[in-house]
């Protein structure tokens, strides 16, 4: 409900008037979840009746802060993306994944850049070699150490922000978001198996250009 009385229903609004609420109610069931979650915190009567009902998923959640902080990218764009694809092979209607990433997961090149599949392991510089699972320790690591000294969490999240943009540039990358968002890329190419994958590589999504009406944006920081 909260959603749809946003501008961008406007236009429906004005058409259906009364009528909408119950046209949404007909065809959107929301349920609460987090990607961050096993399961992607749902509860299993309803994951049981998601998995058998399901045939397509678009994933689009991710954190979009350039400058997340590292553990928080890492749990939602790569993890997360992880749970997501763990959870689309226990649909046993699914057709399709569909994941919504980001251009720059490419970085930042001033030549025509070619849609290929990012491998597990691979780094834009080709100097080192990325060990997801040595990032994620490396982070815990870091957030001992200042626990340690008592760190306030306002030095707690400034300290992992930079980690997270200090580790992005080591292997490529130009900020901790296309770092965590190529991860999460990464981990569905190497384990996706059988499953049907396809991934978006949108660049900036701004307004809207023409449906239901120009110019609609929300949420610019």
């Amino acid at each position: 409900l909260q959603v749809i009385k946003t501008d961008l229903f406007r236009v429906l609004r004005e058409k259906w008037g009364a009528k909408l609420h119950s046209l949404i109610e007909d065809k959107v069931f929301p349920v609460v979840g987090d990607i961050a979650c096993d399961s992607l915190g749902i509860n299993s009567e309803m994951k049981d009746e998601m998995c058998r009902e399901i045939d397509i998923i678009v994933n689009s959640a991710a954190t979009t802060r350039f400058d997340e902080r590292y553990d928080t990218a890492i749990r939602i764009n790569a993890l997360g993306t992880l749970n997501v694809l763990k959870f689309s092979k226990q649909c046993s209607k699914l057709k399709m994944l569909l994941h919504v990433s980001i251009a720059y997961v490419c970085g930042e090149k001033e030549v025509l850049i070619l849609e290929k599949p990012l491998h597990y392991g691979e780094t834009l510089n080709g100097g080192s070699q990325l060990d997801i699972e040595v990032e994620q320790k490396l982070v815990e690591e870091t957030l001992k150490d200042l626990k340690a000294r008592n760190a306030t969490e306002k030095k707690v999240t400034l300290a992992v922000r930079v980690l997270g943009n200090e580790r992005a540039k080591i292997h490529g990358w130009p900020n901790t978001y296309s770092f965590t968002k190529a991860m999460g890329e990464m981990l569905l190419g190497h384990l996706k198996e059988d499953l049907q994958l396809i991934i978006l590589r949108p660049t900036i999504i701004s307004s809207t250009y023409k449906e239901p009406f120009p110019g609609w944006n929300e949420g610019l920081r």
